[in-house]
């Protein structure tokens, strides 16, 4: 278990999903511009 813990393959993934987690949280827009009203009317269909 200690091997696989010392081992570059983890020490990768792990450094990669930092990375990657950053990357989401930096890169994220605060609110998304959307393409419709705030408030679209709702028809219930039957």
């Amino acid at each position: 278990m200690r091997a696989l813990l010392k081992s570059s393959f983890v020490r990768q993934f792990a450094g990669g999903f930092a990375l990657g987690a950053l990357g989401l949280v930096v890169l994220h827009p605060a609110e998304a511009p959307s393409r419709y009203a705030p408030t679209a009317p709702v028809e219930a269909v039957r």
